[in-house]
């Protein structure tokens, strides 16, 4: 059973927390906030080059199949260091929004249906979620919750401290990203945004 979160040092301004779950493995929370648009987020994550520089450990993001606007099956390889052996996990990621213009991106396990990559392990029991939460004036809070297991042998040590630290970089590196104004002008029919961020064409 899955313990209460617990707070974590922060990481270049990334507020961390962390769940240990039954197997020893743990569960990562993060969260940073940043002035973006929603719409903007949902590009960068659909920039498939850009991800590859800003996941950490990334060896490539792959997007497999669409079977919708709001659905995208991605295979993402990862390139860990010594003595871990590569890994890659295949996902199947879909969009929400709720009340309070909050977006969601969930993640959820599909390697199963795929077949294996030489050279690469397989990541297995993949869960994830983006969570944006608009505060007001333009900012915006990104949360990302996240847990996996390895595939094949690793200690648990190891896995645990670089999920913690792959998360934060990831998240830095994905804020950051979000300053870039080329994201900002996006706008999409599953998205709505809120007042203060609304493009001309969506007050009209």
């Amino acid at each position: 059973m899955a313990t209460s979160w617990q707070p974590h040092d922060a990481i270049d301004g990334v507020k961390l927390w962390t769940r240990s779950n039954s197997d020893g493995l743990i569960s990562v929370k993060a969260q940073c906030q940043v002035v973006t648009r929603l719409s903007a987020f949902v590009t960068l994550m659909n920039d498939v080059a850009a991800m590859r520089k800003l996941i950490a450990y990334s060896d490539g993001v792959f997007v497999l199949a669409r079977p919708s606007a709001t659905t995208t099956i991605v295979k993402s390889r990862f390139n860990l260091p010594w003595p871990a052996r590569n890994r890659d996990s295949v996902t199947r990621s879909v969009w929400q929004q709720g009340p309070g213009y909050q977006l969601s991106l969930t993640l959820t396990d599909v390697g199963a249906q795929y077949p294996l990559t030489p050279g690469y392990l397989r990541m297995q029991h993949v869960q994830g979620q983006w969570l944006l939460t608009p505060l007001g004036g333009g900012l915006t809070q990104i949360e990302y919750q996240g847990t996996a297991s390895p595939g094949g042998w690793l200690p648990t040590w190891l896995v645990n401290r670089m999920s913690v630290r792959a998360t934060a970089i990831t998240l830095n590196n994905i804020c950051q990203a979000l300053k870039n104004r080329r994201y900002q002008d996006s706008q999409y029919s599953f998205v709505k945004e809120p007042p203060a961020t609304r493009t001309s064409s969506e007050r009209r």
